[in-house]
């Protein structure tokens, strides 16, 4: 009976000696998560700062955006918060994410409007937005705000480095615009509502006169007050056509319009 008794203390206390030991090594290893985690968040905004960008210079952009996140969370008033800032807008651009990186530049330029790089991130916003222009049959939502950020590059940083090739943009721009309005009217035309293409070529040549569009648009304007029976309105359209633009297609085929409407009259 007493050497049952030992076997049962004996082994009470293995078991009590086996949960100490768990015990403390839990805690240990808990100490120690909880201490790296101290000791990370420790580093200093240039420390997170410059192994985010070595990363991202590496192409390991999970843990660059992930890095200058952290930054952005720890030090938001430090000035490397703002490159981080501006630094992941680079790198949602180099991924493609363009609705990320055209955010974050927005949100730049907006908090930063003086900083040295307002201009590149104002141009990368307005490139962010270019890169989801659709063609002339689809909305033209971002080619609007492409354009307006160009124009504000334009309009607000005179004398950038970005300032002629946003020019070249905005041309490129306007006239995608000019050519969905075509596309529009062209549709009212062909499906004879004949008022609706009226007012679409009229805004045509109202917004968008140096698009190189004018020539069409005045030549369907014409044939629209012919189709309305606003004969007299046809024929003004028409002549304008012809000696505006004389060497154009369009004028030779107002001519044979004019003719048909002017039997036997001279076209001017």
């Amino acid at each position: 009976m007493t050497f049952i008794k030992n076997q049962y203390k004996s082994g009470f206390t293995i078991k009590v000696l086996i949960l100490l030991i768990a015990v403390i090594f839990s805690s240990g290893f808990l100490t120690g998560c909880s201490s790296s985690k101290h000791l990370q968040k420790q580093r200093t905004d240039r420390q997170l700062f410059e192994s985010a960008l070595e990363n991202q210079i590496g192409e390991r952009l999970t843990e660059a955006e992930s890095g200058f996140k952290q930054l952005m969370d720890d030090y938001p008033l430090s000035p490397y918060a703002v490159k981080a800032q501006l630094k992941l807008a680079d790198l949602y651009y180099a991924r493609e994410e363009y609705d990320s990186s055209a955010a974050y530049y927005t949100t730049f330029v907006a908090l930063h409007p003086s900083h040295p790089d307002a201009a590149y991130a104002l141009f990368q916003k307005g490139m962010s937005l270019f890169k989801d222009v659709l063609s002339v049959d689809r909305d033209q939502t971002s080619t609007r705000k492409a354009l307006f950020a160009f124009e504000d590059l334009r309009r607000d940083y005179e004398g950038s480095p970005y300032h002629e090739k946003a020019a070249e943009l905005i041309t490129f721009l306007r006239r995608r615009l000019a050519e969905r309005e075509l596309y529009i009217a062209r549709f009212y035309f062909k499906g004879k509502n004949y008022k609706g293409a009226l007012a679409r070529f009229g805004d045509l040549l109202k917004q968008y006169p140096e698009a190189g569009l004018n020539p069409e648009a005045l030549y369907y304007v014409g044939e629209s007050y012919r189709k309305l029976g606003e004969n007299e309105m046809a024929k003004q359209t028409y002549k304008s056509l012809i000696q505006e633009y004389s060497d154009s297609s369009y004028a030779d085929q107002a001519r044979s319009a004019l003719k048909t409407l002017m039997p036997g009259e001279p076209e001017g």
